[in-house]
């Protein structure tokens, strides 16, 4: 009997230990989409993350508005730190942030574009570290949901 013990035991260790070894091939470049609309305003989020295999990470998000006439194009905030992965979990600290550009602006005021970038980067510099569940993790897609319930689906 304690030979079976030992064999399952060995058996549960290598399976931890290759679910953790998994997510090492987290690393590489991922996107997201994603679109809302409240109160005829859409908003759409396009995500490009960049997890490096030194544990640095780059994140640069394009978020475009539109409202009737007016929208803004682009907006460009940039993200970096460390990251790293262990068993089902992601977690990244945000180290520098910068907001240096919207590609096109129309029918919008300096404050308003003002006050619109600033919403978007204060997402990431009151919460500066960030934890993820990763739901599921194929090649060629990744799903995690964020400690706020947010569910974000990423492709390569």
């Amino acid at each position: 009997m304690p030979k079976i013990l030992l064999y399952l035991s060995a058996l549960l260790l290598t399976i931890i230990h290759l679910h953790a070894e998994d997510f090492t091939t987290i690393s590489g470049n991922w996107h997201s989409i994603s679109r809302s609309l409240n109160n005829g305003t859409e908003t759409i989020e396009k995500e490009y993350l960049s997890l490096y295999p030194n544990s640095n990470f780059e994140l640069v998000l394009l978020v475009s508005l539109k409202k009737g006439e007016a929208y803004v194009k682009d907006l460009r905030i940039e993200v970096s730190g460390i990251w790293e992965a262990r068993y089902d979990v992601l977690v990244y600290v945000i180290k520098k942030i910068n907001v240096p550009i919207a590609k096109e602006v129309y029918g919008i005021n300096h404050k308003s574009l003002e006050n619109f970038a600033s919403s978007f980067r204060a997402r990431y510099e009151n919460d500066s570290i960030h934890i993820s569940k990763i739901q599921s993790f194929k090649n060629n897609e990744l799903q995690m949901t964020s400690e706020k319930g947010e569910i974000s689906l990423y492709k390569r």
